[in-house]
C-alpha cells in the first residue's frame, strides 16, 4: 500500500498529566431507560444545521489511523495524528502535516484527558476514535462533547447501554432480538456464578461484560474446571479492561457456532440501514482471521431477518453512526443469539464497503457533521446483489505452527500483492519498520473481491502467493492453507473451524529440491558480488560463476531447513554446484540420512541479480522442465538465515558451517530448554524443579499483548532449572526452562 506522506511537523506537547499512566475518565452515569424500551431512534434535537468538518485529530495508530486520513485527505479535511515514543517513526505518525507526542508511555492512547486538552489546545474540531483504545469508552466520548469536540462515532448514552454486557442483553430482550440463556447478574460470588452455570448447563461461555477480541473469556467444559479458569478469565480481563472487567456473564455455550454480524448505519434522523453480514466464524484465540460478506449457506430468510434484528438493536439505544451487531448462529438449530454490538467502526469494514461500494469513513464524516444517510436500505440491497463477495485476511505477526504466539522485529522485506479495484491492502507498515510487542501485532489486511465467493477465494489465495515478509514469523503460509481447505472452501465454517481441521491446517509440506538449488545459486551470486563489490548484473554480460581467477572447480552449501510449516524441519541438505559454461550449471542436492543417490539438475541455466545493500538475490532459472523466478533474502542480523520464495511458497532456511569449525569454536544448540516465544512477562511456574514432566505437560504461563498463554513441554523429561520467577520481563528467545539431559543425548 502506497502511505500518505507529506513534509510532517513534529509537534512535542507539553505534558498534561501523569506521562507514565493513563488517566481515566470518572465513569458515566445514565439514569436506566423506562420500560418498554422503544425501538425507534432518539434523535437529537439539533438537526437543522449540517457543519462540514474541516479539521480532525485521530486518537489512534497504525493501519487504522492511515485509512482514516487517507479519506480525510480525500474529503479536504485536516488530519492531525498522535504518536507515542515507540511510535515516533510509524507511517501514521509521518502521514499527516502535524503530528503530535504522547510521550515516552506505550499505553499513552488511552490517556483520554490528555488528548481532549490536546485537540482544545490546538483547535481541533472532530475527533476519531478508530478501533481499540478508547474508541469504545462512553466517558471519552462524552468528554469530547462537553469540550465541543465533534466525537466521531455514537452518542455516548448508545455506547454505555452496548458496552454493558448485562444492560444490553437486557435492552435487547426487550426489543425482541434473542439472546443467548444465560446469568447477567451483579452477583459475582464464584459459588453464585457455579450455581448458575449448572442451571444454563455445561459447557458453558465466560466472558468479561467488558469483554472484546477474546480477552476475558474461557470456555468451560466440566463442573471441575470452572473455579479455575473463572480466575484465569478475570485476571486476563481485569489486565485488558481494568477496573469492572473482572465482572462475568455465564452464557450457553453453542457447540457449533458461527459469528456472523451485521454492519448497520444510522444517522440522526432516525434512519438506520444494514450494509449486508459478514461471516468471521474463521477464529484462532477467539480472535478473526478471515472475514467475508456474504455469510456462506446462509438462506434468504435467515439473512434479512438478521438484518432487521441489527437495525431494531440499533434503534433500540438511538444509535449514529457505523456499528456492528454480532450473533452467534447455532449450526445445529439455525436459530441465532445477540452477542454484543461493537460501537464502533470494525477492523473488517472493508469487508462491506468492497460488497457495497461505499466508504464507511466517509459516511462516518457525513453523519457526524449532520448530513442524513447517504443511501436507503433498497440502494444498499441492490448494490449487494451486484457486486459478489468480498473476503480478508488479517497479516498477523505470528507464528501458526507454535500456538499462534505474537512475534515482533524488523521487516526486513516486504514485498505485497499488485492492489486494483479488487485487491485492496491496508496496511500500518512499510519496509524497514518495527512491529513492537507494545501493540497488536496485525501488519495489514488483504482484501480481495470476486464475483462470487469460489472467486474470491481463489483470487485471495493468489493474492496471498505474493506476500513477501522477512524479519518475523506470520500467518501467511497459514492463511494459504486456509484458501485451499475443502471445507472453507464450501462455506462448512464455525468458530471452532481450526481445531475442527487442525490436521489438514497443519500437515507439514514437502521442501522440493529446486530449493535448496536456487539457495545455492543465490549464495554464490552474493558471493561473487560482494568479492567484487559490485552488484552483480546479468544483463551486463558478465558471468554468473568461479571466474577465470578460480582454482574452485565446484562450491558446496549445506543448508538446515528451520521452516515449521515444512516437512523436513531440522534436515540437513547438501548442494554442490558445478560451472559448465557461461551461466550454465549442474547442482547436486544430497539430503542428509537418505540412502538414495543424489538429485542432479543439469544443465540449468541461471540469470541472477545481487543487491548488497538490502541483502536480496532475485534469480531466474531455467531448470530441466521448468523456470523458477526466486527471491533470495539473507537477514542482517543473522546473516545464517535465508528465505527463499518461489513459487508461492515461502521456505526458511540456515546456512550451516563445516562440522569442523562448529566443533571447533565448540557451538552445541540448548535441545534440552524451552524458551520464551515473544516478550512477555512471567506470570507463574506450573512445575517444580526435579519434577518429572510429559510431553505437553504445563510448564510456565505468560503474559504477551495483555494474552496469557501457557507454555507447553516439548518433550518428557525432569526439570532442572526454572530460570525465572513471577513477574519477571523477559525477552523473546530468553530460556525459561532447562531439562536434565538424557544420559547419551546425540547434542550432547
Amino acid at each position: 500500500m502506497r502511505s500518505i506522506k507529506r513534509t510532517s511537523r513534529r509537534l512535542r506537547v507539553p505534558a498534561l498529566g501523569s506521562a507514565t499512566a493513563p488517566r481515566l475518565f470518572p465513569p458515566v452515569v445514565y439514569p436506566s431507560t423506562a420500560a418498554p424500551i422503544a425501538t425507534h431512534a432518539a434523535c437529537s434535537s439539533n438537526t437543522a444545521n449540517v457543519k462540514p468538518i474541516t479539521s480532525l485529530l485521530i486518537a489512534n495508530r497504525g493501519e487504522i489511523a492511515l485509512r482514516i486520513a487517507r479519506t480525510a485527505a480525500a474529503m479536504g479535511i485536516s488530519t492531525t495524528t498522535l504518536y507515542t515514543d515507540v511510535d515516533a517513526q510509524a507511517q501514521h505518525a509521518r502521514c499527516s502535516a502535524n503530528s503530535l507526542a504522547l510521550g515516552p508511555s506505550s499505553s499513552s492512547y488511552l490517556d483520554g484527558p490528555r488528548i481532549v486538552a490536546l485537540a482544545r489546545q490546538h483547535g481541533i474540531q472532530a475527533l476519531h476514535p478508530g478501533y481499540g483504545f478508547l474508541s469504545e469508552n462512553p466517558a471519552f466520548a462524552q468528554a469530547c462533547e462537553d469540550a465541543g469536540i465533534v466525537f466521531v462515532g455514537p452518542p455516548a448514552r448508545a455506547m454505555a447501554d452496548m458496552g454493558d454486557k448485562a444492560r444490553s442483553k437486557e435492552i435487547m430482550t426487550a426489543a425482541g432480538v434473542p439472546c443467548v440463556p444465560g446469568y447477567h447478574g451483579t452477583d459475582q460470588a464464584a459459588e453464585q456464578l457455579l450455581a448458575r452455570a449448572r442451571e444454563v448447563g455445561f459447557p458453558v461461555l465466560l466472558k468479561s461484560v467488558k469483554g472484546g477480541g477474546g480477552k476475558g473469556m474461557r470456555i468451560v467444559r466440566t463442573e471441575d474446571e470452572f473455579v479455575a479458569q473463572l480466575g484465569s478469565a478475570r485476571a486476563e480481563a481485569r489486565a485488558s479492561f481494568g477496573e469492572g472487567g473482572e465482572v462475568m456473564l455465564v452464557e450457553r455455550y453453542v457447540q457449533r457456532p458461527r459469528h456472523v454480524e451485521v454492519q448497520v448505519f444510522a444517522d440522526r434522523y432516525g434512519n438506520c440501514v444494514a450494509l449486508g453480514e459478514r461471516d468471521c466464524s474463521v477464529q484462532r484465540r477467539h480472535q478473526k482471521i478471515l472475514e467475508e460478506s456474504p455469510a456462506p449457506l446462509l438462506d434468504d430468510a435467515t439473512r434479512k431477518d438478521l438484518w432487521d434484528k441489527a437495525r431494531t438493536a440499533a434503534l433500540a439505544v438511538g444509535y449514529v453512526g457505523a456499528g456492528t451487531v454480532e450473533f452467534i448462529l447455532d449450526r445445529e438449530t439455525g436459530e441465532f443469539f445477540f452477542m454484543e454490538m461493537n460501537t464502533r467502526l470494525q477492523v473488517e469494514h472493508p469487508v462491506s464497503e468492497m460488497v457495497t461500494g461505499t466508504d464507511l469513513v466517509e459516511w462516518q464524516f457525513r453523519v457526524a457533521a449532520g448530513e442524513r444517510l447517504p443511501l436507503t436500505q433498497e440502494e444498499i440491497e441492490e448494490r449487494i446483489n451486484e457486486r459478489g463477495a468480498a473476503i480478508e485476511a488479517r497479516i498477523y505477526a505470528e507464528n501458526p505452527e507454535k500456538g499462534f504466539f505474537p512475534d515482533s522485529g524488523k521487516l526486513v522485506h516486504l514485498s505485497t500483492p499488485k492492489t486494483s479495484e479488487d485487491v485492496r491492502i491496508d496496511a500500518g507498515f512499510v519496509e524497514g519498520d518495527a512491529v513492537s510487542e507494545a501493540y497488536d501485532g496485525m501488519i495489514a489486511k488483504l482484501i480481495v473481491r470476486g464475483k462470487d465467493r469460489e472467486t474470491a477465494i481463489r483470487k485471495m489465495e493468489l493474492a496471498l502467493r505474493e506476500y513477501e515478509v522477512v524479519g518475523l514469523s506470520t500467518n501467511i503460509e497459514f492463511l494459504k492453507k486456509l484458501c485451499r481447505s475443502p471445507a472453507f472452501i464450501e462455506g462448512d465454517v464455525e468458530t471452532g473451524f481450526i481445531d475442527k481441521w487442525r490436521d489438514e491446517l497443519f500437515r507439514p509440506r514437502h521442501t522440493g529440491n529446486e530449493v535448496f538449488a536456487q539457495a545455492a545459486l543465490g549464495l554464490l551470486n552474493s558471493q561473487i558480488s560482494q568479492a567484487s563489490k559490485e552488484p552483480f548484473d546479468d544483463s551486463h554480460g558478465a558471468p554468473l560463476g568461479f571466474g577465470e581467477a578460480s582454482t574452485q572447480s565446484q562450491r558446496e552449501f549445506a543448508f538446515r531447513v528451520r521452516d515449521d510449516t515444512s516437512a523436513e524441519e531440522g534436515e540437513v541438505v547438501q548442494a554442490s554446484i558445478t560451472q559448465r559454461g557461461h551461466n550454465l550449471f549442474n547442482i547436486a542436492i544430497a539430503r542428509q540420512g537418505s540412502s538414495e543417490a543424489p538429485t542432479v539438475f543439469e544443465n540449468v541455466i541461471c540469470a541472477s541479480k545481487a543487491d548488497l545493500a538490502t541483502s536480496k538475490t532475485r534469480l531466474t532459472t531455467f531448470f530441466p522442465l521448468l523456470r523458477i523466478d526466486t527471491t533470495l533474502v539473507r537477514n542482517p542480523a543473522k546473516e545464517d538465515d535465508i528465505t527463499v520464495f518461489q513459487l508461492g511458497e515461502k521456505t526458511e532456511l540456515q546456512l550451516v558451517e563445516p562440522k569442523w569449525f562448529e566443533k571447533a569454536l565448540g557451538l552445541k544448540e540448548a535441545a534440552a530448554s524451552v524458551v520464551a516465544p515473544m516478550p512477555c512477562k512471567i506470570l507463574r511456574n506450573e512445575v517444580k524443579e526435579g519434577e518429572h514432566v510429559g510431553k505437553g505437560a504445563s510448564l510456565v504461563v505468560i503474559e504477551s499483548m495483555k494474552m496469557e498463554t501457557v507454555i507447553r513441554s516439548p518433550q518428557s523429561g525432569v526439570i532442572k532449572k526454572l530460570t525465572h520467577k513471577e513477574g519477571d520481563i523477559c525477552k523473546a528467545g530468553t530460556v525459561l526452562v532447562l531439562f536434565e539431559e538424557v544420559e547419551g543425548d546425540a547434542s550432547a
